[in-house]
């Protein structure tokens, strides 16, 4: 805002004018602000009454990469809303993607009821198949609280109250898109299985076939295992591409989960594999059409504080950059989000190239100077020297200084900052060097998997501080035991990982035996004085032959989950 104040006869009514047209300006400005502050503190305190409970079906981000997405997709929108729309959010997990729906439902009911009896909520809201059918199987939950049911509408089933939001997959796009992107191809394959569901998306399929059928054939895989698939897909060409719908396909080592499944089909694939859903889009895959885990974590958050929903997409196309690239696709919407895109020269190495004009610019300048100071020729070449000196000294400093800043980052990257052990990167690096190098010398690889028992408990009883100091006895306590070779890395919260190279599972056993009686001898002392007692629990697995890092954590994590199920501190192997 800008004034313009006529010129006083004398410098005292100038100054007069100028403070009233100040103390003007600031009422304007500071009357607003302080109304506005009153009244955001009293819809903050409004709001923060509000408490809300969020079922998934799926379990923690780590394990799943749809709740990644879908967590992703809900704080973001969350985060655009700041402090004064938060509510109190109550999150619950099933955890239906390890342990299966059924298992995952058994005692729920009791033990929601249990945990929230004395919690009013104003609403409730689950996402995915398992959560909505077990809320909609219990009326008695959360009276009087409202019930929203989000993209369950992959089923049948239908919610018997609340607000449903089903998610139905748009498979003409998912298939037009092949057509689009990839003109060359003719033949399309999908892959699936025959439960219930995956079997009505295919029904789904050949309608929006039907509508294409002058541009592609299709043909549809259904009940083979994935060594079935692999073979048939060695018998594909450069004229066919495959839709990989969110199915199960069984191996020599059990079913293989959809995530698992699409990192074998894309290692596998000699053409392009296209799909529907957005957490199956990793590197290898196409991608396509998707169904949009962020989009429907954006919809979970504005019915959290009650906006509008029907504006969010979501369903959208998103891409793998690397990918396209491989297959040279073509035609790509303009809308469509590439993950995984390399970085330009420009982009990555901007400021170098800037500090590297401005060097030659600066060198270009010494130089016209020289030319110019001829007269004074001997003082500028000492000069000249004394620069050079300088300037050498300057590059070894700043090469030091920036090799030094390196390690301190590579260190910061790889280090859990709490215990000061490796971290689940660091870990993940091992795993894969350890199994790469049994795979070429035949050496056994073994890992271990550990969780401190009821560390809720320790941190409810006597407070985080205890809890901080309980992680970092198990993380020294697993450092002191290993061998030189062995490697110990914090996972997250109160999970740990050991990786034994050159061990055989039994001798793995042994050694978890003796960490698990190392740290039931722990004794620590809390903030009161009071002494606190910990147990482990600890699975253990060792790599078989066509392992990866994640299945070979996975079979430890199952054998730590079947040591909590047996009643905790004791030692399971897989």
């Amino acid at each position: 805002m800008h004034f313009t104040l006529p010129l006083a006869p004398s410098s005292r009514l100038y100054r007069l004018i100028a403070g009233c047209w100040l103390a003007a300006v600031l009422a304007l400005v500071l009357l607003p602000t302080h109304a506005a502050q009153a009244m955001t503190g009293a819809v903050t305190e409004a709001v923060a009454e509000r408490r809300v409970l969020v079922l998934y079906s799926l379990g923690p981000d780590t394990m799943s990469n749809w709740q990644r997405l879908l967590h992703d997709g809900m704080y973001d929108e969350l985060g655009k809303r700041g402090a004064a729309a938060m509510p109190v959010i109550h999150e619950e997990r099933l955890d239906a993607i390890r342990v299966g729906a059924d298992a995952a439902t058994a005692g729920m009911a009791p033990y929601l009821r249990s945990k929230y009896a004395r919690v009013k909520f104003d609403l409730v809201v689950t996402e995915g198949q398992v959560a909505a059918m077990f809320l909609g199987e219990h009326p008695d939950l959360f009276p009087g609280a409202r019930r929203f049911y989000v993209n369950y509408g992959h089923t049948g089933w239908q919610p018997p109250d609340g607000t449903p939001i089903a998610v139905h997959p748009d498979f003409d796009r998912a298939v037009g898109i092949v057509a689009r992107t990839a003109p060359d191809v003719r033949h399309l394959v999908v892959i699936g299985d025959s439960s219930p569901r995956v079997q009505r998306w295919i029904t789904a399929i050949r309608a929006a076939a039907a509508r294409h059928a002058g541009e592609l054939t299709f043909e549809y895989w259904t009940g083979e295992d994935f060594d079935q698939v692999a073979r048939k897909l060695s018998t594909l060409d450069r004229h066919s591409a495959l839709l990989l719908l969110a199915a199960g396909l069984n191996d020599k080592a059990g079913r293989l989960d959809p995530h698992d499944m699409a990192h074998r089909i894309a290692a596998a694939s000699p053409v392009p594999v296209f799909t529907h859903l957005d957490s199956l889009v990793l590197p290898g895959m196409v991608g396509g059409y998707v169904v949009s885990g962020e989009g429907i974590g954006r919809v979970i958050a504005r019915i959290l504080v009650d906006a509008r929903t029907d504006d969010i997409p979501l369903q959208r196309y998103v891409f793998d950059a690397p990918t396209v690239a491989r297959f040279k696709l073509r035609n790509l919407p303009p809308e469509a989000k590439l993950l995984n895109r390399p970085d330009s020269v420009w982009e990555r190495y901007r400021w170098q190239i800037v500090s590297g004009i401005t060097l030659i610019v600066l060198q270009g300048a010494l130089i016209s100077a020289l030319v110019v100071a001829l007269r004074d020729r001997r003082r500028t070449l000492a000069a000249l020297n004394d620069e050079r000196d300088h300037l050498e000294e300057r590059v070894q400093r700043r090469t030091l200084e920036l090799r030094t800043a390196n390690t301190q980052l590579e260190q910061l990257a790889t280090t859990d900052p709490l215990t000061g052990i490796a971290n689940r990167r660091k870990m993940t690096e091992q795993i894969v060097a350890e199994q790469e190098r049994a795979r070429r010398f035949g050496h056994p690889v073994s890992v271990l998997m550990v969780d401190i028992d009821f560390f809720k408990r320790i941190n409810d009883t006597f407070g985080h501080d205890t809890g901080d100091h309980a992680i970092v006895a198990v993380a020294n306590l697993l450092a002191e035991s290993l061998r030189v070779i062995d490697t110990a890395a914090r996972f997250g919260g109160e999970e740990f990982v050991v990786l034994l190279p050159e061990t055989e599972e039994a001798v793995a056993a042994v050694a978890a035996e003796r960490l698990r009686a190392a740290a039931a001898a722990l004794r620590l002392h809390s903030e009161d004085g009071s002494e606190v007692t910990l147990t482990i629990s600890i699975g253990v697995a060792s790599a078989i032959a066509g392992d990866t890092p994640s299945t070979l954590l996975m079979r430890a994590d199952q054998a730590l989950y079947r040591a909590k199920q047996e009643g905790r501190d004791r030692v399971v192997r897989f």
